[in-house]
């Protein structure tokens, strides 16, 4: 068989992304056993984590003194040396892997604030959009905690936020012991919380949740796929469509932060051994794992709605609709029942992408520049999640708010927001991205006239 044939075998298209299939992609075998496994050892502090709490509780109604809601990572760090699960999880969570180094870690952590407008654009464009919204499994899970009903998104998404921006903050924050490092503790924990509640519930009404076709909530598969969300999406298929192409060594150093992300989080870690694997991966999951229902619509619409209008930015439902259009195809947007906008929003959104791409490229010359644009968005991004975290509502970061609850009700919303983006609102930003993408199409006119005029004058004419 010619080497050409192969390649047109081997091909695979789907939502607008083509890719060729090898080895390292996932079997459907290996997809059936990631989606049938999840965090045991999780699961296993969790239920010692109740039992100390519990215990607690009895004894204060025999009249102790009545402790404040318990955090679990407080429960651990004062319990795990006189409970063996609790220890191997204590010991598991505070030992660093072989394959971590640091130095590459911290270069990651700059990789993130070096393009945090791009890497936001690709969160909430494609993250939450897509990935989350696209994926049944985990579609149906947000679902069942009403983390996606607006009234609780700004607390979904500044909670997830939150502990993106601490991950990548300062490697002191992902080293054991740092803010990054306890809240991805919590957020295993919270992991193992919402998949055990979900499961008592399924137990009780088999309606509930499909166990037999989605798997276990948060099961190993849907793990891999927020990895691969935060990690992958980003390198091969988010910033390509800004404009940002990140080099070998960026891409190695981003999935090898992630891949430690991964082993706190009890997370499968083999997967990102490699950039290849780590592709092959996110490649797997545009194929088999992207399949828009009825519930993927209501939260891309519950998404959209909450940010329209949202200040300072003010940014309208059309623009949203044309971002998430130009990152994720129209085949995915009309699944998720996503307005088309008109030309024009398609071309602001051109402007955005001219912006990002040219304070990208301009930080890879001036290394100054670079320095001061990494200080600046690591310091303003988390000032913002900081100042703001309040409104995430609960006591504690990761408190378990969201618990799933058999007479929970879910759907599109729109009462909730009355009064938002009815009235003409001023939008600033988008006035600033289309005068980007007019200066742009001036600077190429520009160029385009003085090539001409160089080739006339070089061939006499």
């Amino acid at each position: 068989m010619s080497t050409s044939s192969k390649i047109n075998a081997n091909h695979r298209k789907r939502w607008g992304y083509s890719f060729q299939w090898t080895d390292e992609h996932l079997s459907r075998e290996e997809i059936d056993r990631l989606r049938s496994n999840y965090d045991d050892l999780g699961s296993n502090a969790l239920e010692k984590f109740q039992a100390i709490v519990a215990e607690t509780k009895v004894e204060h109604l025999a009249g102790a003194p009545s402790p404040a809601k318990p955090d679990l990572y407080t429960v651990l760090k004062n319990n795990y040396e006189d409970n063996g699960i609790l220890e191997e999880f204590w010991n598991e969570l505070h030992s660093v892997p072989d394959f971590v180094d640091w130095k590459q870690i911290e270069r990651a952590q700059s990789f993130f604030a070096r393009y945090a407008v791009a890497n936001s654009t690709a969160f909430a464009l494609q993250g939450f959009i897509r990935e989350n919204s696209a994926s049944p499994g985990i579609a149906e899970v947000f679902a069942r905690t009403g983390g996606f009903s607006i009234k609780n998104l700004l607390s979904r998404v500044i909670e997830t936020f939150t502990w993106l921006i601490q991950v990548t903050y300062s490697l002191e924050s992902i080293q054991p012991g740092g803010e990054g490092h306890t809240s991805t503790i919590r957020v295993r924990l919270l992991h193992a919380s919402v998949r055990q509640r979900i499961l008592k519930l399924a137990r009780s009404r088999s309606e509930y949740f499909p166990i037999e076709k989605y798997g276990a909530p948060v099961n190993d598969l849907d793990s891999l796929h927020a990895i691969s969300l935060f990690c992958c999406s980003p390198m091969w298929d988010g910033f390509p469509k800004v404009g940002i192409y990140p080099n070998k060594q960026e891409i190695e150093d981003f999935i090898a932060l992630f891949r430690y992300v991964a082993y706190l989080t009890g997370t499968p870690t083999e997967y990102w051994e490699t950039p290849e694997k780590a592709k092959a991966v996110m490649e797997t999951m545009l194929l088999y794992e992207l399949d828009p229902n009825k519930t993927s619509k209501i939260l891309a619409h519950n998404f959209i709605k909450w940010l329209e209008d949202q200040p300072p930015a003010y940014l309208s439902r059309s623009f949203m609709e044309a971002g998430c259009r130009w990152m994720n195809g129209h085949a995915m947007c009309d699944a998720l029942g996503l307005g088309r906008p008109s030309l024009y929003y398609y071309l602001v959104f051109a402007g955005h992408n001219v912006i990002v791409a040219s304070l990208a490229y301009s930080q890879k010359l001036i290394p100054a520049l670079d320095g001061f644009m990494i200080r600046y968005f690591r310091k303003t991004l988390y000032d913002a999640v900081t100042d703001n975290a309040g409104l995430a509502g609960g006591n504690g970061p990761f408190d378990f708010k969201f618990v799933p609850d058999l007479e929970q009700k879910f759907g599109k919303e729109v009462g909730l927001l009355e009064g938002r983006g009815r009235k003409k609102l001023p939008r600033p930003v988008e006035h600033v991205f289309f005068g980007a993408f007019l200066f742009a199409c001036l600077v190429g006119m520009l160029l385009i006239f003085a090539g001409v005029k160089l080739f006339l004058s070089l061939s006499g004419n």
